[in-house]
C-alpha cells in the first residue's frame, strides 16, 4: 500500500494574465532506466499504487534520450535541457580536446559539464533546492539548498565518499573476494557450546584510500550438533565483545569504526586501467557498514561472508550538519548497491535484492525528514536500482533471451516486482509533501532491451583493418600502439581519429581526415555476426551526427549505434574477433570474474547505451517514460507524440516559473499541458 494516499485536487491553479506561475514547487523524481512497458503492467496490476495514482490523474508518455542512452550524460541533459554537444558530457566517459586519446574524464563530475542546470536557475531568482543523490551533481553547485551525495557513478569502488568499497571473505574462488582459511580457534574467551571444534578467521577491511583497516575475529561453531551453522564476530577473542552473531541469511546490525580516509576522493582522469585522483588530505572518519552470512556448509569447507560498502556519517552533504542528522533520524546511508559484489558470487539474488531495497527505503525516508523540517522549492533525486537489477534479472523474464526458461520465469517476475514497487514505496513517501500548488515529474534517463544477438568487438575490428597498432606485453596482454594507431574508440559510441595537429602524438594528415574516417564506417559495416547480419544500425561522421545532438570537441570523428539485441566491447584480444557471443553483455573472458556468476543467469541480460533512442525488443524499449502531475498538466491524458528528454528542463522551468537554464535547447511539452 502506498505510504499516504495523494491528495487528488478537483481544481487547478490556472496561469494568471500577469504571468504569474502555475507551481510553487517541482519535484523531479529520477527512476533510472525505468522501461515504460513495464510501468504500465506493473501499475495495472496493482505493483505500483502510487505511480498509478500521478498516472491517472496527470499524463504518461514517452520519449527519447540524447544519444549514446547512458546514464553520464543524460542526467545532465535532463537537468539542463541540453544536447551532449552542448552540455560537454557524451557518456560515461568525455574526452577533453588537446589531451591524448588515451585519457578521458568521468562525466559524473559537475565541472566536467559546460553547462547551467536548473537548480543553478532557480537560485538566480531565490529558489532553495533539495538535491537527494542526484548524478553529476558533485562538487556541488548550489549555494542556498541542501544536497545529499550526488555523483551517481555506478561503478564498484569508485564512489568518491565511500571509505571502503564492499568485499566478500570466501573458502572458495570469488573472483575478486579475499580468500579465507578456517583453522582450528584459540585463545577465544566465554565460547559457547559447540559440538565440532570451533574454527576461527581473520576478515580485515581497509580503507581504499589509506593505511587504515581494521580486523574482525570470526568464530564458527556447531551450535545444534547438525554441522557448522553460526559465526561469531569480534574485534577481539571475547564472544561477550561480538558485533555480530549470525546464521546463514541474516544481517549483522549496522557497526560503527573509525578509519583514515580520503574524502571526497573525485577523479582527475582515467588513461586506460589506471584512475588517477585529485589529492585531498588523510582525515579520520567514522564509518558504517554491516556483515551477512551468505553460506556456511556444515563442514565449514563452505564459507562466504559478505561485507557493504563502508561509508562515513559526514563528509557527503552540504551543509554538512545534514549528514549527521539523516544518521541520527533515519539510519546509515549505503551509496554503492551495484551488482559488482552479485556477479562475483559474493552474494547470492536476496541480499543483492535486499540492498537495493534498502537503498530506496532511505532515501524516501531521507527525503521526508528533510522536506519536513527545511524550505524548499525545487527537488531533484535519481534512484539507480531499477538498472542495476534489470541488467541482472532481464533473461529471466523476456522470451526472447537465450537464457528464458519458463519454468524459472515466475521467480525473476517477483524480482522485478519487487524492485519496481520499492522505486512506488520511495515515490510514495517524497509525493505526500507535494499540495495543490506542486508538480510532480517522474522520468527515466533510458530504458532497457535484452542482450539477445551478440557483441561487436569494436576496437578489434579496427585493429584488424590497421586502424589501432598494437603489440604483445610481456605478461601477453594486448597493448595498444600509438604510433600505428589512426583511429580509437571511446566509451560507447564514440571513435576518435588520431589527429596530427590537434591530439598529442597525432599521426593522421588533416588530408587524410575524411579517407580514415571512411575507412572507420565502412570497418563498422563490415563487422558480420554468425548469420551473416550487421549488428550495427548507423555510422556517421561527426558533422552528420549533429541532428543527434553530437557535435563539438567532446565527440568522436565518429559515432555509431547498435542495432536492438546487440551488444558492443571495446576491448583489444589476441584473437581480434570482430564479433562473439558473450556470457554477458559486457563480458570478454570468465578469468576476469564477469560472467562466473553461478546460477541461471550470466551477468547483464539486458543493455542500453549504445544502443539507440528508439529501439524496441522483446518486453524492453529504449524509450523513456514520463509522468506528470499537478498545476497546468493534464489529467488522465495519455500523450500521443513522443518528448526528448532536453525538453524536461524548459517545462518544469516554465511551469514554476523559474528562468530556463542558460544553455537550454529543449521545448515545452505542449501537449501535456492544459490550454
Amino acid at each position: 500500500t502506498p505510504s499516504q494516499p495523494l491528495k487528488i485536487y478537483t481544481k487547478k491553479k490556472k496561469i494568471m494574465a500577469s504571468g504569474m506561475p502555475l507551481a510553487k514547487r517541482a519535484m523531479i523524481i529520477g527512476l533510472d532506466s525505468a522501461v515504460p512497458g513495464l510501468v504500465r503492467r506493473f501499475a495495472s496490476e496493482g505493483v505500483l499504487p502510487n505511480i498509478k495514482r500521478l498516472m491517472d490523474e496527470g499524463v504518461f508518455g514517452e520519449g527519447y534520450a540524447t544519444h549514446p542512452t547512458l546514464t553520464g550524460s543524460n542526467w545532465t541533459s535532463i537537468a539542463s535541457g541540453t544536447w551532449p554537444g552542448t552540455q560537454g558530457t557524451t557518456g560515461m566517459w568525455t574526452h577533453f580536446k588537446g589531451e591524448p586519446l588515451s585519457i578521458v574524464h568521468s562525466s559524473f563530475l559537475s565541472h566536467s559539464s559546460i553547462c547551467e542546470r536548473l537548480w543553478e536557475a532557480g537560485e538566480r531568482i531565490g529558489k532553495k533546492s533539495i538535491l537527494m543523490k542526484y548524478p553529476c551533481s558533485v562538487p556541488p553547485t548550489i549555494k542556498k539548498g541542501l544536497q545529499v551525495e550526488g555523483s551517481g557513478a555506478p561503478w564498484y569502488g569508485l564512489d568518491p565518499f565511500e571509505i571502503a568499497p564492499c568485499m566478500g571473505f570466501s573458502t572458495e574462488k570469488c573472483p575478486g573476494a579475499r580468500s579465507i582459511e578456517l583453522k582450528e580457534a584459540e585463545g577465544w574467551r566465554n565460547v559457547p557450546e559447540s559440538f565440532s571444534k570451533p574454527l576461527e578467521c581473520l576478515v580485515e577491511i581497509k580503507s581504499k584510500s589509506a593505511e587504515s583497516k581494521i580486523t574482525f575475529n570470526v568464530l564458527v561453531i556447531d551450535s545444534e550438533g547438525k554441522g557448522y551453522d553460526r559465526i561469531i564476530i569480534s574485534k577481539s577473542k571475547d564472544v561477550e565483545k561480538a558485533v555480530a552473531r549470525l546464521s546463514v541469511g541474516q544481517w549483522s546490525g549496522w557497526i560503527t569504526e573509525d578509519f583514515d580516509a580520503k574524502i571526497p576522493l573525485y577523479i582527475r582522469y582515467k588513461e586506460g586501467s589506471k584512475i588517477v585522483y585529485e589529492d585531498v588530505p588523510i582525515k579520520r572518519y567514522t564509518g558504517t557498514f554491516r556483515f551477512k552470512l551468505i553460506e556456511l556448509s556444515s563442514d565449514a569447507k563452505c564459507f562466504r561472508l559478505y561485507q557493504s560498502q563502508v561509508f562515513p556519517r559526514t563528509g557527503f552533504t552540504w551543509p554538512e550538519h545534514i549528514a549527521k542528522e539523516l544518521f541520527e533520524n533515519v539510519g546509515p546511508f549505503q551509496e554503492h548497491i551495484g551488482p559488482h559484489a552479485y556477479y562475483n558470487n559474493w552474494v547470492d539474488d536476496e541480499t543483492f535484492l535486499e540492498e537495493l531495497e534498502y537503498q530506496a527505503w532511505w532515501l524516501g525516508k531521507a527525503t521526508d525528514y528533510l522536506m519536513s523540517r527545511y524550505e524548499w522549492d525545487l527537488y531533484f533525486l535519481q534512484w539507480h536500482g531499477l538498472n542495476h537489477a534489470q541488467h541482472a534479472f532481464w533473461g529471466g523474464i523476456d522470451p526472447i533471451s537465450p537464457w528464458y526458461k519458463k519454468a524459472m520465469a515466475e521467480k525473476y517476475w517477483k524480482y522485478f516486482r519487487r524492485f519496481y514497487g520499492a522505486a512506488d514505496k520511495m515515490v510514495g513517501d517524497i509525493v505526500k509533501h507535494a499540495d495543490e500548488e506542486t508538480l510532480i515529474v517522474v522520468i527515466s534517463d533510458h530504458g532497457h532491451i535484452p542482450y539477445v544477438y551478440g557483441t561487436a568487438m569494436i576496437t578489434n575490428a579496427l585493429a584488424k583493418a590497421g586502424l589501432i597498432g598494437y603489440r604483445i606485453g610481456s605478461k601477453g596482454e594486448v597493448i595498444v600502439d600509438w604510433s600505428r594507431t589512426k583511429a580509437y574508440p571511446i566509451d560507447a559510441v564514440h571513435i576518435f581519429v588520431n589527429l596530427k595537429g590537434r591530439d598529442p602524438g597525432g599521426i593522421v594528415e588533416p588530408e587524410e581526415y575524411d579517407e580514415v574516417c571512411e575507412s572507420v564506417i565502412s570497418t563498422l559495416y563490415g563487422i558480420r555476426d554468425p548469420r551473416g547480419r550487421c549488428p550495427i544500425a548507423f555510422a556517421l561522421k561527426k558533422d552528420e551526427a549533429e541532428m543527434m545532438g553530437l557535435y563539438g570537441d567532446r565527440v568522436g570523428d565518429v559515432i555509431y549505434g547498435m542495432a536492438a539485441g546487440y551488444g558492443s566491447s571495446l576491448e583489444l584480444t589476441k584473437g581480434l574477433e570482430e564479433f562473439l557471443f558473450l556470457k554477458g553483455a559486457i563480458s570478454v573472458t570468465d578469468d576476469k570474474g564477469i560472467g562466473q556468476r553461478t546460477g541461471l543467469l550470466p551477468p547483464n541480460t539486458s543493455i542500453h547505451g549504445s544502443s539507440l533512442p528508439s529501439s524496441r525488443l522483446g518486453l524492453g524499449s529504449i524509450k523513456v517514460p514520463l509522468i506528470m502531475y499537478g498545476p497546468g498538466v493534464k489529467r488522465g491524458y495519455i500523450m500521443r507524440q513522443a518528448f526528448r528528454i532536453i525538453d524536461i528542463a524548459p517545462t518544469i522551468a516554465y511551469l514554476v516559473g523559474i528562468p530556463r537554464p542558460l544553455h537550454c535547447e529543449g521545448s515545452i511539452i505542449l501537449e501535456a499541458l492544459e490550454d
